[in-house]
């Protein structure tokens, strides 16, 4: 009988061509539906997933599991970590493949609020040429970037703007170690310098129970009028409340946004009316170099884990080897 990995939906190719390769059987869920999921994981060995959540209930059905693995870096969308924990579960992620991916779409969403970019393709559209002419359109150059969180996607984006746009790069990662920062990195231990000097502030950072609504009124209120704020990381990390009313009173200039606290985003979310934010639906990560290196890096963890090997990237390694001793 093969052993068994479980997609929870379509993904790109490469990581199943991997499994399979070495011996592994891919089952893709037709349906994201919980019973179906509970059906099909009752005898998969790993089960890998991008969006769909899987709960306690989904996971005990897994009477052979062994790995979860998410197909991005942040895990929060797909399982707990302490849950995973405590049913002796490693939890496998991808850290490495989308970082130029976010970097890129970070840089490009600043480039494209600050020239009106959408605006613009717009008024060319209906031959509206007198909108050349409305001004208030900048340069990033020479301006300072606040970094919240300098690890993979931090560094690329610190990286993008220091060379590519002779910005000061300021940053704030209590994590990093000071020795392993570049030079074209300010390092602070001081989170309120990067919300009071910075002209952009962007969030790079996981969900913890640390970091759910850290950017609130207290936050915005020390930025700049002139400041724009990215999020391209979780939704969670923002109160919804103090962004809408801090753009709306314009108690900043605006914001550019990619990850919100419910997704889909509900349709009456009253920030989607606004004027000064620029908006995508979750897909910073999302380009067909990204997808596949999330494939194929997910997939060698699960297969890591299944072949007896130490996963290269694993959130809960030591805790799982504690457990499964202790037992």
């Amino acid at each position: 009988m093969s052993r068994k990995v479980l997609f929870t939906q379509e993904v790109d190719p490469a990581g199943k061509e991997l499994l399979e390769e070495n011996g592994f059987e891919v089952v893709i869920s037709p349906s994201e539906d919980r019973e179906t999921l509970k059906e099909l994981i009752v005898d998969a060995e790993g089960v890998f997933s991008a969006t769909v959540f899987l709960d306690e209930d989904i996971l005990c059905a897994g009477k052979k599991l062994q790995v979860v693995g998410k197909h991005g870096v942040g895990i929060d969308n797909v399982v707990s970590a302490e849950t995973a924990t405590k049913l002796g579960l490693y939890v496998v992620r991808t850290p490495m493949a989308n970082s130029d991916s976010v970097a890129e779409h970070t840089v490009g969403g600043m480039l494209a609020f600050m020239q009106k970019v959408v605006q613009m393709h717009h008024a060319a559209q209906i031959a509206d040429f007198e909108q050349q002419n409305c001004g208030d359109m900048h340069e990033i150059n020479h301006r300072t970037i606040g970094l919240i969180g300098l690890g993979n996607i931090g560094s690329r984006v610190a990286k993008i703007c220091a060379m590519g746009f002779d910005m000061k790069v300021l940053a704030y990662d209590p994590y990093m170690d000071p020795s392993r920062v570049p030079d074209y990195v300010e390092l602070t231990d001081d989170i309120f310098r990067i919300y009071k000097e910075s002209d952009f502030v962007s969030l790079h950072v996981g969900v913890t129970p640390e970091t759910v609504g850290m950017v609130g009124a207290e936050q915005f209120a020390m930025m700049k009028p002139t400041a724009v704020f990215l999020n391209q990381a979780r939704g969670a990390l923002v109160q919804d409340d103090a962004l809408y009313e801090a753009l709306k009173n314009h108690v900043i200039k605006g914001a550019v946004i990619d990850v919100y606290t419910q997704e889909p985003a509900p349709a009456d979310l009253p920030i989607l009316g606004l004027d000064n934010v620029l908006l995508s639906p979750h897909c910073a990560a999302l380009t067909d170099e990204a997808k596949r290196k999330m494939s194929y890096d997910g997939c060698k963890g699960i297969l890591e884990v299944l072949t007896g090997q130490k996963p290269t990237w694993c959130v809960n390694y030591d805790e799982v080897n504690a457990a499964r001793s202790v037992k």
